[in-house]
C-alpha cells in the first residue's frame, strides 16, 4: 500500500518559512489574511483596536444568533452566538471585561427572545442556562467594580424571566442567588 502525503504545511513548516519573511512581506500577508474572511477581520481588528467598539462586530454576530428576525425565518443559532464569544476570547484572552460582556448580552438577547417570542425547546434553556452559569463563576472572582456594572444587568434577566418553562426562571434566580451569597461572604 503507498503512503499518503499530508496535504498541508504543519504550524513548524509555516513558521520556518515566515521567519525569513521581512516586515513589509509580513504586513503583506497580515492585510491578505484580513481581507480573506469576516472571521480574520474581526479577530485583527479584536486584537489591535482597544476601544469599545471592538465587540460591536462579535455582538452583531451574537444577535442575529440569539435573537434572529423570525418574521424572515431566521433561525435561533446558538452555536453560532457561543462561537462569536470563543473567537473573541482567542483573539484578546486577557480581555475579561470584554469577554464579560459578550456572554451577558448573548444571556440578555437569549432571554429577551423567549420574553417576546414565547416557550423554545430545552436545549436553548440550558444554554442560556449555562451561559448565565459562567457569568456568574467569572463575576465571583471579579473586583467589586466589575460587579457591580453586570449584577443589575444579571437582576433584569432575573425579573424578567419569570413565567418562562422548563425550569428556566428557577436556575436563574438559583444561580445569581448564588453569586449574591458568595458575594456576602467575600465582604
Amino acid at each position: 500500500m503507498m503512503a499518503t502525503k499530508k496535504s498541508s504545511l504543519s504550524w513548524k513548516d509555516l513558521k520556518s518559512e515566515i521567519c525569513y519573511f521581512n516586515q513589509n512581506d509580513l504586513i503583506k500577508l497580515i492585510g491578505e489574511l484580513y481581507a480573506l474572511n469576516k472571521e480574520n477581520k474581526h479577530y485583527l481588528e479584536a486584537k489591535f483596536d482597544s476601544s469599545p467598539r471592538r465587540l460591536e462586530p462579535y455582538k452583531k454576530i451574537i444577535e442575529e444568533a440569539v435573537y434572529p428576525d423570525v418574521y424572515k425565518n431566521k433561525p435561533i443559532r446558538i452555536s453560532v452566538g457561543k462561537k462569536a464569544i470563543s473567537d473573541y476570547k482567542k483573539s484578546r484572552p486577557d480581555d475579561l471585561v470584554g469577554h464579560l460582556e459578550l456572554m451577558v448580552h448573548f444571556v440578555e438577547l437569549a432571554n429577551r427572545f423567549t420574553v417576546n417570542f414565547g416557550d423554545i425547546d430545552a436545549g436553548f434553556y440550558t444554554s442560556v442556562e449555562r451561559m448565565f452559569e459562567k457569568v456568574t463563576e467569572i463575576l465571583k472572582k471579579c473586583p467589586s467594580e466589575i460587579q457591580d456594572e453586570y449584577i443589575p444587568r444579571l437582576e433584569d434577566v432575573d425579573s424578567s424571566a419569570n413565567g418562562i418553562g422548563w425550569g428556566y426562571p428557577d436556575t436563574i434566580s438559583s444561580l445569581l442567588d448564588g453569586l449574591f451569597a458568595h458575594i456576602n461572604r467575600e465582604e
